[in-house]
């Protein structure tokens, strides 16, 4: 693990973290305990080109909720979206 503290910063400036960035991500401590991790920028956008291949696209919103399967689309009629609002309540308790 490549560690550099708050204190060899302040001695010795950036020139610390440039050098053990070569040897990849710097985990920083202060006052003993991790404070964060510096990554190069090559590292951060893998990471979140990483993070954005494994989220999953949000498709179940509350108007999909309300919609359902068997929703006319050419629009809702309030007969529909009672009997909708009424399935998906079913089982809740109000307080």
């Amino acid at each position: 693990m490549n560690i550099v503290t708050v204190a060899e910063i302040k001695r010795s400036g950036f020139a610390v973290l440039d050098a053990a960035l070569a040897h990849g991500p710097v985990h920083l401590m202060k006052r003993n305990r991790p404070s964060a991790v510096l990554l190069s920028p090559a590292d951060y956008a893998a990471l979140v080109a990483q993070a954005q291949r494994n989220t999953p696209a949000v498709t179940n919103t509350g108007l999909s909720m309300l919609l359902g399967d068997d929703a006319d689309p050419n629009g809702l009629d309030a007969e529909q979206l009672k009997t909708r609002l009424a399935s998906l309540n079913d089982g809740w308790v109000e307080r």
